[in-house]
């Protein structure tokens, strides 16, 4: 898919700029502050709503005005069309081709991206939790079941963990109809997941023997705690391994007032030949194993969905030297339209060809 263009109205620095891309590699030069991962964060915004950087929306109002308008023209097998989002007093609207949607869900799917920026190292080195919300974001924008179960599940931890909290005495009757909608919503999450992380380590390895022969390995492992260790195994189907493990923990849940088992615990590592990188990789093995993981995203998008997403790339190459930087750059796509920010030209490695550059110069783009 491609972004054509890209109207911004009040949007974090920029007070208004219209910008036209060109379908292949999109430089955005500038110095640090400039604006060049606000533009990012622009085009995110049209994919998800919301911020990649966690920022809640009256964050991304320019400062002293009212709100702000994001609109972006794309084309895909869709055909052309626009998403726009823009944010007031009145809340936030999401409008496709003009047209007033009500639910995100509605929106979703227009638009595919993926970015890489600083903060991806927390999907190596980070906790759980900002993991789940990775595999989440990944399943959600491709499986509308998912979303809807992943909604369910939530509401049923929360009911769960409410209860246990509040109540001096256990209705176990109660207890087991709870226990019952967590599988049936969280047995999906569980399938899903492990399928996903499967499908990304299967790229991983590839990728690696294109352009790492002889090394380093990386393995992308699925923790989840019905069924222990390691991925779904053993014969056994999703259903009975979490029936059992909340059998197995019902007694510490009573005691701690705590939702223990399930997917809302699950976690992610990447192991090299002798160690799990989250406690003994190097900054740079990290980084690259981010990197790795966000590339086999972009191939899930392009393997499910039959789109080759954007990628929105935020001075990605920092901690990394020149010779696995063009390691990276041989990896993408050459479908893919790409931005990709920078402060120097020549912090990019001569492999890079772009056809379009950009001077952002404090929310002003020439």
């Amino acid at each position: 898919m491609r972004l054509e263009s890209i109207t911004l109205s009040d949007f974090r620095n920029y007070k208004r700029s219209d910008i036209r891309f060109s379908g292949g590699r999109n430089l955005l030069l500038g110095k640090n502050g400039a604006g060049k991962s606000n533009l990012l964060e622009a085009v995110y915004v049209l994919s998800t709503s919301k911020s990649f950087r966690q920022a809640k929306d009256s964050k991304l109002v320019r400062w002293d005005t009212d709100g702000f308008m994001v609109r972006g023209v794309f084309s895909s097998t869709r055909g052309k069309y626009t998403v726009e989002v823009a944010c007031g007093r009145e809340g936030k609207k999401l409008f496709v081709n003009g047209t007033p949607e009500e639910r995100v869900s509605n929106v979703i799917g227009y638009v595919y991206c993926v970015i890489f920026y600083f903060d991806d190292i927390l999907l190596v080195k980070g906790p759980p939790a900002s993991k789940r919300s990775f595999l989440d974001l990944v399943l959600s924008t491709t499986d509308p079941l998912y979303f809807d179960n992943l909604r369910r599940y939530l509401s049923v931890v929360r009911h769960k963990a409410k209860y246990l909290k509040d109540s001096t005495t256990v209705d176990r009757n109660l207890l087991l109809s709870l226990n019952e909608q967590l599988v049936q919503f969280g047995g999906y999450l569980v399938d899903k997941r492990s399928e996903l992380v499967l499908f990304i380590n299967r790229y991983i390895q590839e990728a690696a023997k294109k352009v790492y022969p002889g090394g380093p390995f990386l393995e992308l492992k699925y923790h989840t705690n019905i069924a222990g260790e390691g991925k779904i195994a053993g014969g056994a189907s999703t259903v009975d391994l979490f029936v059992h493990a909340l059998e197995r923990c019902g007694r510490q849940e009573i005691i701690t007032a705590q939702c223990i088992a399930g997917p809302h615990r699950d976690d992610i590592s990447f192991m090299d030949e002798n160690h799990d990188v989250r406690h003994f990789g190097s900054i740079g093995e990290a980084r690259l194993a981010a990197i790795l993981l966000k590339l086999g995203q972009a191939s899930f998008y392009t393997n499910s969905r039959g789109v080759v997403p954007i990628l929105l790339m935020d001075d990605i190459m920092l901690e990394l030297d020149m010779r696995n930087t063009e390691r990276v750059i041989r990896l993408v796509d050459p479908q893919s339209q790409t931005l990709i920010t920078t402060t120097e030209k020549s912090k990019l490695p001569e492999i890079f060809q772009y056809d379009s550059v950009f001077t952002i110069i404090d929310g002003r783009v020439n």
